[in-house]
C-alpha cells in the first residue's frame, strides 16, 4: 500500500500557451495522471474497476496556484486519498517545482456502475485505506454561480476533446472555460484558482452551448445542452504574474 505517491512531469511546449504559461488544461491533466498512476498502483485503476463491474467518475476539483507554472519547468506532483465515505472519495495534492511548493489541489469522486453510472458505496467497492501526509480534510461544495450568465459562444465536441470513454476529458472543460473568457487577451495575468464542478458528460459530436459572467478578477462559465442543462459549472479567479 502506497498511502502517497509522487511524480514530476515536464512543462513542456504542447503543455503551455502563447505566454508560455502551463494551460490550467495542462495543469488538470498532471493532476489527472498524477491520480491514475497511484490508483493503478493500489490496484483500484480502470481496469481493476471495471471486473468489479465499477467505474471511476471525478465530480468536483478545485487547484489554487501561489504562482504561475512556467514552460521549461518541472511539475512534482504529490497525492493521496483518503478512506472512502458513503459514495465520495476525496483526493488531495501537492504541487512543487523544486523544493518550491507551489499550489495544492482537492477532488471529490465517486464510483458509478460501469452500465449505468448509478452511483456505488465506494467504501463496499474500495479496499481500506490509510490517509497520506497530503490529506488536508476538506471538502469541496458546489459552485455558488450568479443568477444571470451572459452568451460566450458554443463548443461542438469532437474527435481531438474526447478520451476512452466517448465523451469530452475532463481537463478539455477548462479550455472551454479559458476560450469563453477570451484568456488569449490576458497578458500578465493567471488563473490562481480554478474549480470545476461536472453535473453530466459532453458527448462526442454534442454541442455545448456556454454562457459566462466576470465579476471583478473572478469569472464563472457554464456549459449547457440544448434543453438548457447544465453539464458543468466553472469558477476562475486571475490574478497578476
Amino acid at each position: 500500500m502506497t498511502p502517497v505517491y509522487e511524480n514530476e512531469y515536464p512543462v513542456g511546449v504542447i503543455h503551455t500557451d502563447l505566454f508560455d504559461l502551463c494551460r490550467p488544461s495542462s495543469l488538470l491533466n498532471f493532476l489527472q495522471e498524477a491520480a491514475t498512476e497511484h490508483v493503478d498502483l493500489l490496484g483500484i485503476g480502470m481496469a481493476d474497476l471495471m471486473k468489479k463491474g465499477a467505474v471511476w467518475m471525478l465530480v468536483r476539483l478545485r487547484y489554487t496556484l501561489d504562482r504561475p507554472i512556467r514552460g521549461g519547468e518541472r511539475l512534482r506532483v504529490r497525492t493521496s486519498y483518503r478512506p472512502p465515505k458513503g459514495a465520495f472519495v476525496f483526493r488531495d495534492f501537492e504541487l512543487y517545482v523544486g523544493q518550491e511548493r507551489v499550489g495544492g489541489a482537492l477532488s471529490t469522486w465517486v464510483l458509478g456502475d460501469v452500465n449505468s453510472h448509478a452511483l456505488l458505496k465506494a467504501e463496499e467497492v474500495l479496499p481500506a485505506v490509510s490517509c497520506g501526509e497530503t490529506a488536508s480534510g476538506e471538502k469541496l461544495g458546489k459552485i455558488p454561480m450568479p443568477k444571470e450568465l451572459d452568451d460566450a459562444g458554443t463548443r461542438t465536441v469532437g474527435y481531438s476533446d474526447t478520451d476512452v470513454n466517448g465523451h469530452a476529458n475532463n481537463t478539455r472543460y477548462a479550455d472551454y472555460a479559458c476560450d469563453a473568457i477570451h484568456f488569449e487577451r490576458r497578458r500578465g495575468q493567471y488563473v490562481r484558482q480554478m474549480q470545476l464542478t461536472y453535473s453530466a458528460e459532453c458527448l462526442a459530436g454534442q454541442t455545448v452551448y456556454l454562457r459566462s459572467r466576470g465579476e471583478g478578477n473572478v469569472f464563472y462559465v457554464r456549459g449547457l445542452d440544448e434543453d438548457g442543462k447544465a453539464h458543468f459549472d466553472i469558477r476562475m479567479e486571475l490574478d497578476e504574474i
